[in-house]
């Protein structure tokens, strides 16, 4: 696999962008949980300034879930608008087939005002279903393995960590949403909402529900969670091995030059 330094990246960009096309472009912006895909997609908005994020994660789309997903701030937004975010209450479902015609429509609703859109996230489904225009039979709930005409031309960059680093980033994240108060928003959400199937098995609710029912200790929980995003990164990286299509840039680099 060739990794790229974030100045080679931003040549690929610079190159895409660029060149003639018939299709109207798009980048993405990949890579598994922890492997720092909003930060560098917030870097590319400020060198190219007419650009808008679309967040393209299952989690994130709910809203009051914000430790739990990972989600970013209002303030870390830096003004740069951001889409796909608070769309559903932790009691409902969306399906693939239902985000990504509501993806299609913010992606051109932004090329209308002549902005680059920018896909920020780690759902792998959701990602391909718009860039390569999965077709959907009358039950959208179902994956579809149809791909339909090239809606855009996409530019695909993935953020690359070895194993043990990302290891080891998933379980500082984990530990550091635990002390901002993942339970805390864990109890909130639980006695307000009877949860949908996506939003319990997503966040790892059910350890920290074992945890306020005193059947495990709070370093268990921890521990579990850990667990549960580590598997989560394998799911992933096993979707994108072997990808033609995705340029990969070093994740210690462009997270060293944020720094």
């Amino acid at each position: 696999m060739k990794l790229y330094t974030k100045a080679e990246i931003l040549k690929e960009i610079d190159s895409f962008l660029n060149k003639e096309s018939v299709q109207k472009k798009i980048i993405e912006i990949l890579g598994p949980t922890g492997s720092g895909k909003t930060g560098f997609a917030l870097d590319l908005t400020q060198r190219f300034k007419k650009a808008e994020i679309l967040s393209v994660d299952s989690r994130q789309v709910y809203r009051e879930i914000d430790i739990a997903s990972a989600k970013i701030s209002t303030e870390k937004q830096q003004g740069i608008p951001h889409h796909g975010l608070n769309l559903i209450d932790p009691n409902q479902e969306m399906s693939v087939y239902e985000f990504q015609q509501y993806g299609f429509r913010i992606i051109d609703e932004i090329l209308s005002r002549g902005n680059l859109p920018i896909l920020c996230g780690g759902t792998m489904l959701w990602l391909d279903a718009i860039s390569e225009n999965y077709q959907f039979d009358a039950s959208p709930r179902v994956k579809s393995d149809r791909k339909g005409p090239s809606r855009y031309e996409v530019l695909k960059i993935g953020i690359h960590w070895t194993r043990e680093k990302l290891y080891e980033r998933i379980n500082a994240r984990a530990k550091k949403q635990f002390d901002a108060g993942l339970i805390e928003e864990t109890q909130k959400i639980l006695s307000q909402y009877t949860l949908s199937r996506s939003a319990m098995t997503s966040f790892g609710y059910q350890e920290i529900q074992h945890f306020l029912k005193g059947e495990i200790f709070r370093e268990e929980a921890l521990d579990l969670n850990q667990k549960r995003n580590r598997n989560y990164a394998k799911r992933q990286l096993t979707w994108w091995r072997g990808r033609k299509d995705v340029l990969w840039v070093d994740g210690e680099i462009v997270n060293s030059e944020r720094q």
